[in-house]
């Protein structure tokens, strides 16, 4: 150890004075970081250059004003302050808000200082397959707002890969965010669950951002503003996927530029400021096709046809949820050929893209419990009774209702993607869609 007086061995008798660290109470992280500048005897801009920060930031430190500060900046500041072992242990025991170690001897035999709070790496399972989204991974790489939060919002109907498009776009861009990748479940359609309330899921963000449950406010809006204090000067992706609605979008929303966020909802957001929007399709003929030999096996297709293929794609709605579905079945089922399964794919095909946990109806279901009365009225009626394009009058004279009151349902049913706008005042049912609205029961979810 150097020469001189640590902090620590100046603990064991009477404890020091110095700015911030009365006698009697534990030494803030400012006073550690001031006392430890002062006896190199370095200015905050000589400490700034040393350990390659904004001195902005070393200020902040120095004055308490930075609630939970990066874990690089602190080992970058260990390092700079030529800090030893026994030091370092104190800096990370105050950072992480515990009380400093009172002995150096190592009681517990570990032989190594407490780490430092493990940065957050929560990114589900890359997917294994993504294709057809080439446009919308640049626009998500790309993307920048120049003086707020990045933040780009993925929305679709059910079962066009929106969340593999978030998940694989959020791998990409990990290496930007050195501290940490956070993702977020909102339950926004989920099975047997209400979507999560904005309060409860800042409470489990804060808890991994190192706020320990005790100091967690009751009060949402508390939670957002110390969530937003906690990521001041932090480089962090989140995912916020299946987003119910903007309002549960809101609060989990950080301020500063250096964030970035990604969302996923079957609803399409138009109230959460500076945001970019992506949509997702179906996808093209050609992508579907691609998609169906990669999951099924190369050696499962071939020899067929290129126009059994292409019917097949087509008959799963060119949605990748159900090319995946119906690739996972032939590839379980060793005796099937790619014509036997568009045999049974033109009987039923709702019934056919059901391959365990994964199914189309069931993510249908999901959207339309959803729904309002009113709103699950017209979704039935629509797709009992309608098979091509239509417009805002011929709707409004099914629906038994005014022109008014048909253009909101529709522009609502659309909102949700349950609906496509393929132009302004013309709408129409995806395949799988109509299938769905017009086998439903009027008592379903």
């Amino acid at each position: 150890m150097r020469t001189g007086v640590s902090i620590i061995s100046a603990m064991r008798g009477p404890a020091p004075v110095m700015a911030g660290w009365g006698p009697g109470a534990e030494p803030s992280l400012g006073a550690l970081l001031r006392t430890w500048r002062e006896r190199t005897l370095l200015t905050q801009e000589q400490l700034a250059e040393r350990a390659g920060l904004n001195v902005r930031t070393v200020r902040r430190l120095e004055n308490s004003g930075l609630w939970q500060p990066r874990n690089r900046s602190i080992l970058l500041l260990a390092k700079a302050l030529e800090l030893d072992d026994e030091e370092r242990a104190m800096l990370v025991a105050v950072t992480r808000g515990q009380q400093p170690p009172a002995d150096s001897d190592d009681p517990e035999g570990t032989g190594s200082p407490p780490a430092l709070a493990a940065v957050p790496r929560q990114l589900p399972a890359d997917v294994a397959a993504l294709v057809g989204r080439e446009r919308e991974l640049a626009i998500l790489e790309s993307h920048q707002s120049a003086n707020t939060v990045t933040v780009v919002s993925i929305d679709g109907m059910a079962g066009t890969g929106k969340t593999a498009l978030a998940v694989h776009a959020a791998h990409r861009l990990a290496p930007r965010y050195p501290d940490g990748q956070l993702f977020v479940n909102l339950h926004g359609h989920a099975q047997s669950m209400t979507p999560i309330e904005p309060g409860e899921a800042l409470a489990r963000v804060l808890r991994t951002l190192g706020v320990p449950g005790e100091h967690l406010p009751g009060h949402v809006d508390d939670r957002a503003a110390l969530y937003r204090s906690v990521l001041a000067d932090r480089k962090v992706l989140i995912v916020l996927d299946d987003a119910a609605d903007g309002l549960q979008i809101h609060p989990l929303l950080p301020a500063g530029s250096d964030c970035r966020v990604i969302v996923t909802s079957r609803r399409r957001f138009t109230c959460l400021g500076d945001t970019r929007s992506l949509s997702l399709e179906t996808l093209t003929v050609a992508d579907a096709v691609t998609l169906f030999t990669r999951m099924a096996g190369w050696e499962r297709v071939t020899g067929t046809p290129v126009n059994v293929l292409t019917e097949v794609v087509r008959r799963c709605g060119l949605l990748p949820l159900g090319v995946r579905i119906a690739a996972a079945r032939l590839r379980a089922h060793p005796t099937w050929s790619v014509r036997h399964l568009l045999d049974r794919l033109a009987d039923d095909r709702l019934a056919e893209l059901n391959a365990g946990r994964h199914s189309v109806t069931a993510a249908l279901d999901l959207s339309y419990a959803r729904l309002s009365a009113e709103q699950r009225r017209a979704y039935r009626v629509l797709g009992s009774h309608i098979s091509a394009d239509f417009g805002v009058d011929a709707a409004a004279a099914l629906l038994n209702t005014t022109a008014l009151q048909a253009r909101r349902l529709l522009d609502q049913l659309s909102d949700t993607h349950l609906l496509q706008e393929p132009a302004p005042g013309r709408y129409r049912l995806h395949d799988l869609v109509r299938d769905h609205a017009s086998a439903v029961h009027p008592r379903a979810g």
